[in-house]
């Protein structure tokens, strides 16, 4: 009776009551006689075609092509950054220390002055006396207890394929010539840069690989060539800017040794085909500015 009731109230007064279906929203009538359902909402289903989305998978491996190499050639270059700061670090605190531990006030010029004539072949005044001050301190300040320790950081790297600043060329150490031996011949620290000194052509050398055995391996990437001011024992790339001599340039040169054509005009070139290619990028490094745009860091733009 109950059940009645409430079925002739519903009848008599309804109005239009939604109802929620699956593929549509409908309004039904529910007065008595109704023959119609009317769409309150028409829902649509979205889906991609298989050729969209292999279109946009395209797009994305194109896109990712282009910006990844880029991206990780920053990082690259930002990571080798951080490591020639901390060795330029390094090396700057042997020179100061070992200046104050000694008592020398102009600690390259004690070491390497040469007051004979360049092919007297008489030995350097001090220099065994400095590289033994020089060692003895780069271990003190790398936190090697024991100077006997040297030799057993001891890396040979004649064998080493080791680039110029644009990849052309291998380097050698007869393109070198002195200079060469505080590369090849070199030293292991505790976080696995290498670092060497040369007293010869009347000055003091240091060589350092940054990153130690790792690559790159190229001059003025992870390796670099700096000698030591004598007037105030700073950190210096030699006395001028590179030149930056052109291959037709550098043919047209009088040399009497290998090492005279290689290394002539200091060379930190993009284009040069010269084994010693790299060496004056210290002047570059030291100034933070590109070799070939002024507009950038050193590390921006390294090829």
């Amino acid at each position: 009776m109950h059940q009645n009731n409430l079925s002739n109230n519903l009848s008599e007064n309804a109005k239009h009551i939604v109802l929620p279906n699956y593929q549509s929203m409908a309004a039904f009538t529910l007065a008595e006689g109704a023959t119609h359902v009317t769409n309150s909402h028409n829902i649509r289903r979205a889906a991609f075609t298989l050729a969209e989305v292999l279109i946009t998978l395209g797009i994305i491996g194109v896109v990712a092509a282009m910006t990844i190499p880029t991206l990780i050639h920053k990082f690259q270059n930002k990571a080798l950054e951080t490591q020639y700061k901390k060795a330029v670090s390094v090396v700057s605190q042997v020179i100061l220390k070992a200046k104050a531990d000694y008592g020398l006030d102009n600690f390259a010029k004690y070491c390497a002055d040469y007051p004979y004539p360049s092919d007297s072949g008489i030995p350097y005044d001090h220099d065994k006396e400095c590289y033994e001050i020089l060692y003895k301190t780069l271990l003190n300040v790398d936190g090697q207890k024991s100077y006997s320790s040297k030799n057993e950081r001891y890396i040979n790297r004649f064998n080493d394929n080791i680039k110029t600043y644009n990849n052309k060329q291998t380097i050698t150490n007869n393109a070198l010539a002195g200079i060469g031996s505080s590369i090849f011949q070199t030293y292991a620290m505790n976080d696995g840069t290498y670092i060497n000194f040369t007293i010869i052509e009347a000055a003091l050398y240091i060589g350092v690989d940054t990153n130690g055995g790792k690559k790159p391996n190229k001059l003025g990437h992870d390796i670099f060539i700096f000698k030591v001011n004598k007037n105030n024992d700073t950190l210096t790339a030699g006395t001028n800017k590179p030149q930056n001599l052109s291959d037709d340039e550098i043919e047209q040169g009088d040399y009497e040794k290998e090492h005279q054509k290689e290394r002539a005009g200091n060379p930190c070139n993009l284009t040069s085909s010269q084994k010693a290619n790299g060496i004056g990028c210290a002047y570059y490094a030291l100034q933070n500015i590109c070799p070939y745009d002024s507009s950038k860091r050193y590390f921006e733009c390294l090829p």
